[in-house]
């Protein structure tokens, strides 16, 4: 029994009746409760041609079925009604869907809705592909949460985060086939979730003079856009991927108080970062037109990381920000709102106390010419100071 809509656009039931004379037979009805009342006649009079095969039933399969009917009353369901809701919902709609079936509608469903490029290419090359390529293409309700299980911690190289990334990423692949009716279970809601590991954030702060290496490198070896885009992400608290979006129009570096403005964030919430004094003399002797980044950016950026020789890790620069953006300042909810985070007690639990007050103040004095020696002035000797007092003296007589 299922509902159709007719031409004229009202909506009735129909019953199929099955093979009838080798043909398959249906039966319309103008209402639901019409096409139910007669379903049950049917079923009943088909009982009635059959009464020992009810007889059959044995005594704890019969009060299975009064202890249902008993349950069903409170509903004012029946048997019936159950079976067809059990049937409706306990089965997908499409049931013979390939794994990477799923990934293309995915892809295509949330790249209509506005997901940005590089998740959905991070998510399919990091997460989906070799998910799909462990379990050979299968059909996705043949997947198991004993097998996903597996699938999770075979891998002895994954760290909890990693671990935890993955099942994040295809919880979400799985709840998207359900709502596609490709799927009617999400095995990944069952295997375990692993640990969080300790905090190790501190271990992802650049030095200073890691940081000076760092840009300096870019700066003589001609990586011009990626020395600027190192510069928004270590001083001004751009996200990576939001630095690979920005143009020079949105760097307002001739205003009277320096900002950047980010349009295009992860959170897709506009966010307008003041510009410190020491990223603004970085930017005017980088400055260019058009777009921030060159075509190739991440592969170039992950070569100066690499022949900086600076000990760059991923995700070091933002994490660098936080750290001593919130140890200059001591201002979880101003460092936040820089980062685009909805949650400052979680960034002042991360971020505080990685590095000293003394390594901040360094840190936001590192321009193009700055070496990490900071001058401390010596005290006059006393030669200077007779020199002095005679020069004034004489100006005074």
């Amino acid at each position: 029994m299922y509902e159709k809509k007719h031409a004229s656009g009202n909506v009735g039931c129909r019953v199929d009746l099955g093979l009838v004379n080798g043909k398959r037979t249906f039966k319309s009805f103008p209402t639901r409760e019409k096409a139910v009342a007669f379903s049950r006649k049917c079923l009943k009079a088909e009982a009635q041609k059959h009464p020992s095969l009810l007889a059959e039933i044995d005594a704890v399969t019969r009060h299975e079925v009064l202890a249902a009917l008993a349950r069903l009353k409170e509903y004012r369901a029946s048997i019936t009604d159950a079976v067809d809701f059990f049937l409706k919902h306990s089965r997908p709609v499409k049931a013979d869907a390939t794994i990477s079936q799923v990934i293309d509608e995915f892809k295509a469903v949330k790249q209509k809705a506005g997901l940005s490029k590089k998740y959905l290419e991070t998510s399919t090359r990091c997460f989906f592909t070799p998910f799909r390529d462990h379990f050979k293409n299968g059909i996705i309700t043949d997947v198991t949460a004993e097998g996903c299980e597996k699938y999770i911690y075979k891998h002895k190289s994954w760290n909890q985060t990693s671990r935890a990334t993955h099942i994040r990423h295809l919880n979400v692949l799985f709840n998207f086939a359900i709502d596609k009716g490709y799927a009617s279970l999400n095995p990944f809601e069952k295997v375990q979730r692993p640990k969080r590991q300790a905090n190790n954030a501190g271990e992802k702060v650049l030095t200073v003079e890691d940081t000076i290496k760092l840009l300096q490198y870019a700066l003589k070896h001609d990586y011009k856009p990626e020395c600027a885009a190192l510069v928004l992400i270590l001083f001004c608290g751009v996200r990576v991927d939001e630095v690979d979006r920005l143009t020079w129009d949105k760097i307002k570096l001739d205003e009277e108080n320096p900002v950047v403005v980010l349009d295009q964030t992860k959170a897709n919430r506009r966010r307008v970062n003041p510009i410190p004094a020491n990223a603004l003399e970085w930017l005017k002797l980088l400055r260019g037109t058009g777009k921030l980044t060159p075509p190739n950016y991440e592969g170039r950026m992950r070569w100066v990381r690499k022949a900086s020789k600076a000990g760059c890790k991923q995700n070091s620069a933002r994490i660098s920000f936080a750290s001593y953006h919130v140890s200059m300042y001591e201002d979880a909810a101003k460092t936040s709102l820089l980062l685009g985070h909805k949650n400052p007690s979680l960034l002042w639990d991360t971020y505080r106390a990685l590095v000293t007050k003394a390594e901040a103040e360094r840190y936001w004095k590192i321009d193009s010419d700055y070496d990490g020696k900071d001058i401390v002035a010596q005290p006059p000797s006393e030669a200077e100071v007779r020199k002095m007092r005679a020069k004034k003296l004489a100006a005074a007589v």
